[in-house]
């Protein structure tokens, strides 16, 4: 089956002879949860199935296993130039993606996709296919917390804060636990839901989500409170880090005055509304800091701040240390 018949992933595996073949690359210090959530779904489908639906393959780079960032070391099956065929491969890597780009990994990746094989990409995989040439123009799941470096890195890509996301042959994953929803979805559309709702139920996972759901926890349940007005204003900011809004547009939008938005905030949060405005940024900046190798300016332009100095001093205030000493000595910050 070429591209041109079928531009669908899902309508590629539905159509795909049994057992519907998945290979998982896993690059060095990928995550095991997100792992395990991408490859226990296959063998909980084959045990309720009463036969073998899926089969996996293992691969690594080279064929030799690889290291989690649990510090687990996983056996692989094969390397990327001994894979068999494989009607869809997902690629599954860490928060150092950065290190596995490669003209080796990018040809291997164009050439399946030139194939028609679906690509899937879990936890920061998106970056590797993005920079491989392979998401322009299409819709991808990110990560919360690296959605602005990808942003940044690649504007032509069209990033969504849904859990996951289907673009022609290709499906992204924010990672964790929502990889068990995306597979749950493919199962789903392959091979009925009745399977999919069977695999969910035996994982006490009691509601499949769907693709258009959010990622992150609403603002109720993590920052414990129940007044919606708040939750509002603070899902308001987070969504604004890098284009701050003025306290007084954003008591506006709830219908509220700027005093009654500062009472609420310190009756159920204990700080200022400018307070945990600036508290969600730093903590934003600070996961670029330590998890990224942008400049500091960028950072700071990521998180809203035009003036590196500004964000510096900020930043220390926040923290106790500028950002370029905490990334260049790795020094956690202190709360």
């Amino acid at each position: 089956m070429t591209q041109k018949q079928a531009a669908n992933a899902l309508e590629v595996l539905a159509a795909a002879a049994e057992p519907i073949s998945i290979g998982i690359l896993l690059l060095r210090n990928f995550p095991f949860m997100t792992f395990g959530a991408a490859l226990d779904p296959l063998r909980q489908g084959n045990r309720l199935a009463g036969r073998p639906v899926f089969k996996w393959t293992l691969i690594s780079m080279d064929g030799a296993g690889v290291m989690a960032s649990a510090g687990v070391v996983m056996p692989v099956d094969c390397s990327i130039d001994t894979m068999p065929h494989c009607d869809m491969v997902i690629v599954c890597a860490g928060l150092d993606h950065a290190s596995h780009y490669s003209p080796r990994l990018f040809a291997w990746l164009r050439r399946l996709h030139r194939q028609a094989c679906v690509l899937g990409a879990i936890s920061t995989a998106p970056f590797l296919l993005a920079q491989a040439g392979l998401l322009e123009g299409r819709r991808c799941a990110v990560h919360w917390e690296l959605l602005p470096l990808f942003q940044e890195e690649f504007p032509n890509c069209i990033v969504t804060n849904e859990i996951f996301a289907i673009d022609g042959l290709f499906i992204t994953s924010s990672g964790g636990t929502v990889t068990l929803d995306m597979m749950l979805y493919i199962v789903a559309a392959c091979r009925g839901r009745p399977l999919a709702a069977a695999i969910s139920d035996q994982f006490n996972h009691p509601e499949i989500r769907q693709q258009h759901d959010f990622q992150r926890m609403k603002p109720q349940s993590r920052f414990s409170i129940r007044h919606a007005k708040l939750a509002e204003v603070i899902t308001a900011m987070e969504d604004s880090i890098q284009d701050p809004v003025d306290l007084q547009v954003l008591a506006r939008r709830v219908h509220l005055s700027t005093r009654q938005m500062e009472r609420l905030f310190l009756l159920h949060l204990g700080k200022t509304p400018s307070a945990f405005y600036t508290g969600l940024r730093m903590a934003r900046a600070r996961d670029l800091i330590l998890q990224t190798d942008l400049s500091i300016a960028t950072v700071a332009q990521i998180c809203g701040y035009m003036s590196t100095t500004h964000f510096a001093r900020t930043y220390r205030a926040q923290f106790g240390v500028t950002p370029r000493v905490m990334r260049s000595e790795g020094i956690l910050p202190r709360n």
